[in-house]
C-alpha cells in the first residue's frame, strides 16, 4: 500500500450501472459492502501478480518483498475500496541487508516512489576527508624496485566519493590495470560489483545521474501492472457484480413469498 499518493484509475464500461443496480436493490448499506468488497477482493487479485512480476529486484530484495493488497469497507457508505502496492515502510522490524545500514524487510520499500516517478540528477558536493587506515602493502616502482609502505592512517583522501560501503556493507577493492601513460578514465572494480556495491572518486564534485521514470527498464511497476490488467480487473467485477446481484434479487424473491432467507 503505498503512502506515497501513487493513484490509478481507469473507467471501466458497465461498473457503475451495476453498482447502482445493487444499490437499488440492498438498501442495507453494511451487506452492499461485503457484496462489494468481495468483488474486489477477487479482481485485484491479478493485479497483485502481476506487480510481483515486473517489480525489479535489487540489492535487497525489499521492492517485491513488499507487494501487498487489501479491501477497506466503508460499510456507513455502502462503499469498498480495493488497494494494490507495496507496503508501508519503517513499521516492521528488519535486519541489516548486507552489512551496512540499508535495512531488509517486508515494509522496506522506501524507494518505490522513486522508481516510480524517477529521480533528479544530484551532487556530491562534500570532499571525503575521514581518516582511514591503509594497511601495509608492497609497493612496486616504475623502475622496477619495490617499496615496504608499512600500515599508516590517511587523514584527508583528496578528493569526492561516491560509495555504498557504509550503506550497503563491506566490499572488496579489486586491483585495476593503470591506463596507459597520458590517458585517464581508469574504472574501479568491486567485489561484489554493481548494482550490490559500488566506488568512484573523483577530484571534482560528482554528479549521480537522475534515475529515469520506471529504472533502467524504463516500466514503473504499478503504472504497468494496471495497464496490464485492468480489462481483466472490470471483467472480473462485472461478473462477481453480477452474479452478487443476482444472488440479492433471488434473496428478496424468497423473502416476498414467504421463502426462507
Amino acid at each position: 500500500m503505498a503512502t506515497v499518493g501513487i493513484f490509478l484509475s481507469a473507467r471501466m464500461e458497465g461498473l457503475r450501472e451495476l453498482q447502482d443496480a445493487l444499490g437499488r436493490t440492498l438498501q442495507d448499506n453494511p451487506a452492499k459492502t461485503k457484496l462489494l468488497a468481495a468483488a474486489i477482493e477477487k479482481a485485484i487479485q491479478p493485479v497483485e501478480m502481476r506487480l510481483r512480476e515486473v517489480s525489479p529486484v535489487g540489492p535487497t530484495g525489499n521492492l517485491k518483498r513488499a507487494v501487498t493488497s487489501k479491501v477497506v469497507e466503508y460499510g456507513l457508505d455502502g462503499v469498498a475500496v480495493g488497494i494494490v502496492g507495496y507496503s508501508r515502510a519503517g513499521r516492521a522490524d528488519s535486519s541489516s541487508a548486507a552489512g551496512g545500514s540499508v535495512r531488509a524487510g517486508k515494509d522496506r520499500a522506501f524507494h518505490q516512489w522513486w522508481l516510480e516517478q524517477g529521480t533528479q540528477s544530484r551532487m556530491v558536493m562534500k570532499p571525503a576527508d575521514k581518516p582511514y587506515t591503509r594497511l601495509g602493502h608492497v609497493r612496486r616502482m616504475k623502475s622496477g624496485k619495490t617499496v615496504d609502505v608499512v600500515t599508516h592512517e590517511v587523514k584527508r583522501q583528496g578528493g569526492y566519493i561516491a560509495s555504498s560501503y557504509n550503506r550497503l556493507g563491506e566490499f572488496r577493492m579489486l586491483k585495476t590495470p593503470r591506463m596507459p601513460r597520458g590517458q585517464s578514465g581508469q574504472r574501479v572494480q568491486t567485489e561484489p560489483g554493481t548494482p550490490q556495491a559500488f566506488f568512484k572518486k573523483s577530484s571534482t564534485p560528482i554528479s549521480i545521474p537522475a534515475m529515469p521514470v520506471g529504472g533502467s527498464t524504463g516500466r514503473p511497476p504499478l503504472q504497468t501492472a494496471f495497464d496490464q490488467t485492468k480489462a481483466q480487473v472490470a471483467e472480473i467485477l462485472q461478473r462477481e457484480l453480477r452474479l452478487s446481484l443476482e444472488q440479492a434479487l433471488a434473496t428478496l424473491t424468497r423473502s416476498a413469498t414467504g421463502g426462507v432467507d
